[in-house]
């Protein structure tokens, strides 16, 4: 029974890897469109909404980090 559980994990690691090279767009779209649908229903719209906003804003600030640019000079713009 062990090397039929081994057999399957073996299977489906090849197939998660051959969908990751083949169709990483398809895969990676599906993967958010889930995640989303589940935040919507777990959360609700206003509240997904808002921590998108947050992820974006981080995103943006870990960017600027990453490319040497000044962040607080950005915050004063913004308080402006």
């Amino acid at each position: 029974m062990k090397e039929f559980w081994s057999k399957i994990g073996n299977n489906i690691t090849q197939f998660l890897l051959w969908a990751v090279d083949n169709h990483f767009g398809k895969l990676a779209g599906t993967a958010l469109g889930l995640l989303c649908g589940l935040l919507f229903v777990v959360l609700g719209l206003w509240r997904t909404f808002v921590l998108f906003l947050f992820i974006c804003a981080g995103f943006y600030l870990g960017k600027r980090q990453d490319e040497f640019q000044d962040i607080t000079a950005w915050l004063k713009k913004l308080r402006r």
